[in-house]
């Protein structure tokens, strides 16, 4: 990961996974399923940020031009 962003996201996804998991031993899964929600919902962000920066660097990156002889 090169964005400290993205790394906060991830890892605030993988501590809610690890609540939900909690609480869900503890309680159950109906009441753990918004925490499940949220940590799935930081995912896909995380995974459409890298994407929009990926097709980004792709865009920007300057071509060789050939010389005409």
């Amino acid at each position: 990961m090169k964005n400290l962003g993205d790394t906060i996201l991830f890892s605030l996804c993988v501590v809610f996974f690890v609540i939900g998991v909690h609480q869900t031993m503890v309680f159950g899964i109906e009441f753990s399923y918004f925490i499940f929600m949220l940590s799935l919902g930081m995912l896909f962000l995380v995974r459409y940020r890298r994407m929009r920066r990926k097709d980004k660097e792709e865009n920007t990156t300057p071509t060789k031009r050939r010389r005409k002889p």
